[in-house]
């Protein structure tokens, strides 16, 4: 067949984008065959900047599916580390009332899994800001449909600092079966906004409150004991500066436990959905001006009531006289009346596990040994010293120091993330502990491996090497 001079054009154009030459009449054919009403036929130029659009469209699609949500960066750090191939992209994105959740990535080992998901608002405002906090509720994991939930074991958010209308969040999830290329689904329960007022004065008389009825309290006291022993004092005359508003808020009353001044407000117990709360957030003298600052302690009660209670130290009896509270509102109001539900799977990602019997400093004792694409995971038995009443804190020479070396001869250091002790049924002088480590390189960012790179592992100065 005779090319015309357009013919030749395209097939120079072609062969620069390295795509095979191919019979445009034929597939101008094939497109017409396709369809029920007639196609007009086009001139050669612009199927040429059709092909070329398409092949480009191609390539920028291909591209996206491999790229890796920026979240990474904005929880672990500018120089976060993760293999490719490791993470699965999911990209599925859910608009309830105006908030998107999309779940970004996940990483599938037989063990674990981690999902990294953001949140944003449709009109693209700031997702927090000094007033306004977004909430959003507790996250799950269920596998094949099952009513059972895996075990979270770790989860953080952060905003992202280059856009502040995001903010990512990563859940671990610790499972007992293998998950990969089951299908799995994350549930995200509905979200709420909170909103918080400025500190607010409320003059009171707190000397003559306390006088009514002087209230010591015992250390071990809950929060049952502490509001009956309150409920004798005289509050009558404590008005709150949002009483109209909040009128289920009240003062509480003050008391002492030892040396600590402790200032309470009662409210409903908390619910982050829908309902207002409040809290003292310093006592000023008005003597001075000073604003003291003390610590916020919560105790629920038998009958649905929770006192928000505040202590102080080093104020005393004579101090109560020039003392007035300053207090801050919180309203929760739903965002959303449903949460999100995102299904996804994957092939999962090798896990090694390796029986241990290395007796360490102290009496401690390591009996498993577990590495996962998300970190390294310790566990053993150590004698509680008679002391402690059934207490155990490490130090630093008590925690094991572990160090991974790769494949390549590199060494990857670790620190530790998480611990959990519970006390040996078999011996009550043992607890069992548990330690997990995460993955960072020099410039303290996160992570992530694939267990086939790692040669061995190091606890202190004792080296395993990593058979296949």
């Amino acid at each position: 067949m005779k090319l015309t001079p357009d013919d030749l054009r395209i097939r120079e154009a072609l062969e620069q984008i390295e795509t095979p030459m191919y019979d445009i009449a034929g597939a101008v054919r094939e497109q017409r065959a396709r369809r029920s009403r007639r196609m007009p036929l086009r001139s050669p130029q612009r199927i040429l900047a059709a092909v070329i659009a398409a092949v480009l469209l191609t390539a920028t699609a291909a591209a996206a599916m491999v790229q890796l949500s920026g979240g990474w960066n904005a929880l672990f750090g500018q120089n976060v580390m993760i293999p490719d191939g490791l993470a699965t992209p999911v990209h599925q994105s859910q608009d309830i009332n105006g908030c998107i959740i999309t779940l970004e990535d996940a990483i599938i080992s037989e063990n674990d899994v981690a999902v990294l998901y953001s949140f944003r608002y449709a009109d693209g405002s700031v997702v927090n800001h000094d007033s306004r906090i977004t909430l959003l509720g507790n996250s799950n994991l269920l596998m094949d449909g099952s009513d059972e939930y895996c075990m979270s074991s770790s989860g953080i958010g952060s905003m992202d600092s280059q856009d502040p209308s995001v903010e990512y969040y990563y859940e671990a999830f610790s499972l007992s079966e293998d998950p990969g290329d089951r299908q799995l689904t994350l549930t995200i329960d509905p979200a709420s906004c909170m909103e918080q007022s400025d500190t607010l004065p409320a003059p009171m008389d707190l000397a003559a409150i306390y006088r009514s009825h002087p209230v010591a309290y015992q250390e071990e006291d809950g929060g049952t004991e502490r509001l009956v022993a309150l409920q004798q004092q005289d509050c009558a005359n404590a008005v709150l500066p949002q009483s109209e508003q909040a009128p289920e808020i009240q003062f509480a009353g003050a008391a002492f436990e030892g040396d600590i001044l402790c200032v309470s407000l009662r409210m409903p117990a908390y619910d982050s959905y829908d309902s207002m709360a409040a809290q003292i957030e310093a006592l000023r003298d008005i003597r001075t001006g000073h604003l003291y600052y003390g610590s916020l302690h919560s105790y629920g009660t038998d009958d649905g009531i929770e006192l928000c209670e505040t202590q102080f130290e080093g104020l005393t009896e004579e101090d109560l006289p020039y003392l007035e509270p300053q207090i801050s509102y919180r309203r929760y109001t739903p965002l959303t009346k449903t949460g999100w539900s995102f299904s996804f799977c994957a092939p999962s990602a090798n896990t090694l596990t390796r029986e241990l019997n290395l007796t360490m400093a102290e009496g401690l004792q390591l009996d498993q040994l577990t590495i996962t694409p998300l970190g390294v995971e310790l566990s053993g038995t150590m004698p509680v010293d008679a002391t402690s009443e059934g207490l155990l804190q490490f130090d630093d020479q008590q925690t094991p120091v572990v160090t991974l070396v790769l494949q390549d001869g590199t060494t990857v250091r670790t620190v530790s993330h998480s611990k959990s002790l519970g006390t040996d049924s078999s011996d009550t002088s043992i607890v069992e502990f548990d330690i997990e480590y995460q993955y960072q390189n020099g410039s303290e960012s996160r992570r992530f491996l694939q267990t086939e790179t790692i040669a061995a592992i190091r606890i202190n100065d004792i080296t395993i090497p990593i058979e296949e």
